[in-house]
């Protein structure tokens, strides 16, 4: 923290009590019960090293050109790009306990990797190492790995864990290129996804184990499926055959939104039914996908309050003013309808009233620079 001129700044390691999650979606749970460790005390120098390691992964895959996917759309716009579809299977794979399974050994193949296409200054790495010491507290005891005299974890809940995920995830991408061709596979996290073009059913199953072994050589376990025609990832659910896409929800989950009544400042509950008509859409190949998906959603809405109805709007079918970029002060007050006072009004008449178009700093503090949003 000294050293990176923080130390007035950076908490000490909060002690707080680690939790697990059950993975009760999967088929298997009840035969092969399954967790998530979530490990809520961490540094904060996991934010400094977060910012490093976004700025090494982001350009690692400028100069590879890998699919290192960071949300559906990105998945979809694969999809789209995907040629001659017919022709193709897809192939999914998921990593068994990526984070715990991230060791020292292969994170620092990843890193070295990663050096070899993009300058990284010398003491990235030593932020990022100290991130990786952590503490796990359970009855406000503190726990350490079973025999890691290192103390390397990339743990569930960490600042900076997803980002040490995807120089991992770029590292393996790089190798699984001479299995399969680079453009015709990416990783979301711990998720796979690749097709595999005019190859016949034997050829699947050869490379199919070399993906298996390849993981293998590097510590980690997959569970993969190959020659599907369609398939689910993520939220979305692809079909090569007829070259669509819709949404998809995983068995027994429920739509839940927040109640139009709730407390809550009211420009976030009129968002909501926007924001879930604009989702549903970009998750529909097409109008007709929409409108057959829609009826669960457009229920889920009205038990919670809301009467919109949700309409197919594709992005980009709306025109968008361009909007010259400001430096803006935000003034972010808390939300609650027991308070009756207009808090944002108050304030912004503070500001005219204070830094007038006479005063010294009017053009530092303005109605154009400073802007109220409840929290």
């Amino acid at each position: 923290a000294k050293s990176l001129d923080l130390d007035d700044r950076m908490e000490v390691l909060q002690q707080s009590e680690a939790y697990i999650t059950a993975k009760d979606h999967k088929a298997d749970f009840l035969i092969r019960p399954s967790f998530r460790l979530i490990n809520t005390s961490k540094s904060d120098v996991g934010r400094v090293s977060k910012i490093m390691l976004d700025e090494i992964n982001s350009g690692l895959l400028a100069s590879i050109k890998v699919n290192e996917w960071k949300n559906t759309n990105a998945v979809i716009n694969w999809f789209e790009n995907i040629r001659s579809k017919r022709n193709s299977t897809f192939f999914q794979f998921d990593v068994e306990s990526f984070y715990p399974s991230i060791s020292i050994e292969l994170f620092n193949k990843a890193f070295e990797f990663a050096t070899q296409h993009v300058d990284i200054p010398p003491e990235y790495k030593s932020v990022i190492m100290h991130a990786r010491r952590t503490l796990l507290f359970s009855d406000e005891t503190p726990w350490t790995k079973k025999n890691n005299s290192n103390d390397f974890d990339v743990p569930m809940g960490s600042y900076d864990g997803a980002e040490v995920c995807e120089l991992v995830g770029s590292f393996l991408l790089s190798k699984l290129g001479d299995v399969v061709d680079k453009r015709d596979l990416g990783l979301y996290r711990d998720d796979g996804l690749g097709v595999m073009r005019n190859i016949g059913g034997p050829e699947v199953e050869r490379r199919k184990k070399r993906i298996v072994q390849i993981f293998k050589e590097y510590g980690l376990s997959i569970t993969i499926e190959a020659h599907l025609k369609s398939t689910q990832f993520l939220d979305v659910e692809f079909d090569l055959r007829a070259s669509t896409y819709r949404p998809f929800r995983k068995p027994g989950s429920e739509l839940t939104y927040v109640n139009r009544k709730s407390n809550h400042p009211p420009t976030v509950l009129k968002q909501i039914p926007n924001g879930v008509a604009k989702r549903l859409s970009d998750i529909s190949s097409s109008e007709e996908i929409f409108r057959k998906a829609a009826p669960e959603y457009q229920q889920a809405l009205l038990k919670s309050g809301y009467t919109d109805v949700l309409r197919y709007e594709k992005s980009g079918d709306g025109q968008h003013k361009r909007m010259r970029r400001r430096n803006i002060i935000w003034f972010n007050p808390p939300f609650s309808l027991n308070v009756k006072t207009n808090v944002g009004k108050l304030f912004l008449q503070l500001v005219r009233i204070h830094f007038h178009k006479q005063h010294r700093y009017h053009k530092i503090f303005n109605m154009n620079t400073i802007k109220v949003s409840y929290s």
